[in-house]
């Protein structure tokens, strides 16, 4: 299959999951295959696909998310930036979570873009997951104490790796626990409030609406399953 004078209006990422295909623009042609990433401005170009054919994903971005390179870029996804990206496509992409994957993809592009490429520092890691099991609130303070680093080197290595501030992570996660809370439809909603780690019903109320425009019981109804009659 070939596509010609393909063209694309806004800022975008094509990460090459399986298969691959050849594309051509105003510098010559380029062979895209299996692990391969391609960010671009607006561009026109032409696609040449491989026999098998090629399962990509496309992530349109802001100028405010990613700005646009003077000429299109060709990466190797490495390991990291392929296991984050490999969690995105099998999300679906309503589903909350699809968002906060879109956010930490941009925000590794972004650092690859600037030649800083790899993984996360391990203690890095340690703070993402110890947010992510603790029952209640932590401080950022205490985090930093707790894996020996400033609070300032902290927030700053956090934002650039995940692409959230630790607090605005903070707030997801108690709206991610939330949520699955709410599946349980034995649990009170000020039940749910105080396991998710809200300070009451109010503030997971709040959160969740300005989140998700909705409120933790149209979440719950929203999760009811359907019977027909």
């Amino acid at each position: 299959m070939r596509f010609r004078r393909h063209e694309h209006p806004e800022v975008h990422l094509c990460f090459v999951l399986e298969g691959g295909f050849l594309e051509r623009d105003r510098t010559g042609w380029t062979e895209m295959g299996s692990g391969r990433l391609r960010v671009s401005g607006a561009a026109r170009h032409d696609i040449d696909f491989s026999s098998s054919g090629a399962d990509c994903l496309l992530v349109l971005a802001s100028p405010e998310d990613l700005a646009a390179p003077d000429r299109p870029r060709f990466l190797a996804c490495d390991p990291w930036l392929a296991r984050v990206v490999g969690k995105l496509s099998r999300e679906p992409a309503l589903e909350p979570l699809a968002e906060d994957l879109t956010i930490e993809v941009l925000a590794q592009v972004r650092r690859r873009m600037r030649e800083r490429a790899g993984p996360p520092p391990s203690w890095l890691e340690t703070v993402k997951q110890r947010i992510q099991d603790a029952p209640h609130p932590v401080s950022v303070s205490a985090l930093a104490h707790e894996v020996g680093v400033h609070r300032v080197h902290l927030a700053r290595m956090f934002r650039e790796h995940y692409g959230r501030s630790v607090t605005g992570f903070l707030q997801r996660t108690r709206l991610h626990r939330a949520r699955r809370l709410l599946a349980d439809h034995d649990l009170g909603l000020a039940d749910v409030a105080a396991l998710a780690g809200f300070s009451d019903q109010s503030h997971m109320t709040r959160a969740t609406r300005a989140a998700w425009g909705i409120t933790p019981a149209g979440l719950r109804r929203g999760m009811l399953p359907a019977f027909k009659t």
